[in-house]
């Protein structure tokens, strides 16, 4: 492979990674936002059923997983087979304060099963948790 080759693909790969990044931007910046995904520092694991990282929106009445660069991943009410608490999540950003300064949002992280056998870890906002488990049956 040539050097532009090597170029090119590499800008494809950049290309394919964000190509839902208008659209993970916008999920982010709504009121449908409940928290992280996998959410971990250092070496991901390339064995992980979602990448790093992703999102958790509940919209009209469905889960929803999301990231910049992977398919959605839908659930429904009673598509979660366990979900058990961990302990205190990685907060979310929050804005900013009336002084400027940036806010955060407490979580606490569960860990979560599907009933297609998928697993992750999930840090939601407290201040919707009892909300997503109304939705979702838990």
């Amino acid at each position: 492979m040539g050097f532009f080759d090597k170029i090119k693909d590499a800008f494809n790969r950049i290309k394919e990674e964000n190509k839902y990044l208008a659209r993970t931007t916008a999920r982010m910046n709504s009121n449908n936002l409940y928290g992280w995904v996998n959410y971990k520092t250092g070496k991901m694991d390339p064995n992980d059923d979602f990448r790093a990282g992703s999102y958790v929106n509940v919209e009209d009445g469905k889960g929803l997983i999301y990231n910049t660069g992977d398919e959605d991943y839908l659930f429904e009410p009673g598509d979660i087979t366990s979900f058990d608490l961990l302990g205190d999540g990685h907060p979310l950003p929050g804005g900013k304060d009336a002084a400027g300064n940036q806010t955060k949002i407490l979580t606490l992280r569960f860990s979560v099963a599907f009933k297609d056998g998928k697993k992750t870890t999930m840090d939601i906002n407290c201040k919707k948790l009892d909300t997503f488990k109304a939705i979702f049956k838990l």
